[in-house]
């Protein structure tokens, strides 16, 4: 993977993660959630602004957003941050075609070593992405709790659904990183 550079987000980068977002989201839910809630999430947090907004809010040891970028081309993405109830990993995603090639671990990876030691911090993952689930729990992650996925987006990254959207079962899992 020495390849792939994993670097702090610039403005210059929210046109490719907003592309690439507007791909990978839809291609990560398909089947977990319905089509309506995943073109409103993705209307609501992929455009151009949205995506500068959370890169100006990164950079500080609670707010994170990295980019992988392989030959000059943004690959993969992670955003982190302390803003809701606990600090909570949004979004990590890798471009299509680029899965199992380790760019999502040496994403998460890079966060782990920027976190201050004794960090806990939780995500959200669909209950039925058993792929998903493995991912992460081969990182550390243990299963915290069972949520409605699409309130933990209303309440979380502020995604408004029409209020008869059926509930999806998510699970919050959470990160605790070691003391040094």
């Amino acid at each position: 993977m020495t390849d792939i550079l994993i670097r702090d987000a610039k403005r210059t980068d929210a046109s490719a993660i907003a592309a690439l977002g507007q791909v990978a989201f839809p291609l990560a839910y398909k089947g977990f959630i319905p089509d309506a809630v995943i073109a409103t999430a993705v209307e609501q947090t992929y455009s151009v602004a949205a995506i500068e907004r959370l890169i100006d809010q990164a950079g500080a040891d609670d707010a994170h957003f990295l980019v992988a970028e392989r030959d000059g081309v943004v690959v993969g993405y992670l955003h982190y941050d302390s803003v809701g109830p606990e600090p909570e990993l949004h979004r990590i995603y890798v471009a299509p075609g680029q899965f199992g090639e380790g760019i999502g671990s040496l994403l998460l990876r890079e966060l782990h070593e920027r976190l201050v030691p004794g960090t806990s911090y939780i995500l959200m993952v669909m209950a039925a992405n058993d792929g998903a689930v493995r991912f992460y729990e081969r990182h550390g992650f243990v299963r915290d709790r069972e949520v409605d996925g699409v309130e933990h987006y209303r309440l979380h990254m502020g995604v408004t659904n029409p209020s008869d959207t059926p509930a999806v079962p998510a699970l919050i899992m959470r990160f605790s990183s070691g003391e040094e």
